[in-house]
C-alpha cells in the first residue's frame, strides 16, 4: 500500500511528454462587444498562446505572430511565471515585447483572486487601452476558451 501523498503516473499528465505534434489551427480569438457598457470597442479573449499541456499543443511563435497580424496592441496576462513555465511558455512575456505588444502582467495564481487594489489597477489599465482605441486582448489559461 502506498502512502496517500504519493502520486501515480496516471494521475499526473506531465507537459514534458510531447509525442503529439503542435496544433496547426489558428489561435481562436473571441471578440466581446462592449456596447452594453457604452463602449464602441471590442475586447479580445483567447487561450494561452503556445500552451503545451495535456491534450493541448500550441506553437508559441505561430500563435504570437497571429496575434500580431490581427493587430493586437495590448495583452493582459494573468498567469504567474510558474504557470507560464508549467504550460511550456516561460518566455511568452519576452516574446510579446519582441513583437511590440504591450503586456499588462498581473499574476493571479490559478484558483486565486486578486485583491481590490489589483482589480482597480487592471480596470484602470484596461479602460486606458479601450479609451485610446487600442486593440486589446485578455489571455485565458490553457485551452479554456477553445473547448
Amino acid at each position: 500500500m502506498k502512502p496517500p501523498s504519493s502520486i501515480q503516473a496516471s494521475e499526473f499528465d506531465s507537459s514534458d511528454e510531447e509525442p503529439i505534434e503542435d496544433e496547426q489551427t489558428p489561435i481562436q480569438i473571441s471578440w466581446l462587444p462592449l456596447s452594453r457598457v457604452n463602449c464602441s470597442q471590442f475586447l479580445g479573449l483567447c487561450a494561452l498562446p503556445g500552451c503545451k499541456f495535456k491534450d493541448v499543443r500550441r506553437n508559441v511563435e505561430k500563435d504570437t505572430e497571429e496575434l500580431k497580424s490581427c493587430g493586437i496592441q495590448d495583452i493582459f496576462v494573468f498567469c504567474t511565471r510558474g504557470e507560464l513555465s508549467k504550460y511550456r511558455v516561460p518566455n511568452l512575456l519576452d516574446l510579446y515585447q519582441q513583437c511590440g505588444i504591450i503586456t499588462h502582467h498581473h499574476p493571479i495564481a490559478d484558483g486565486g483572486t486578486p485583491d481590490i487594489a489589483c482589480c482597480c489597477e487592471i480596470m484602470e489599465e484596461l479602460a486606458i487601452c479601450l479609451k485610446n482605441n487600442r486593440k486589446t486582448l485578455i489571455q485565458a489559461f490553457k485551452g479554456v476558451l477553445q473547448r
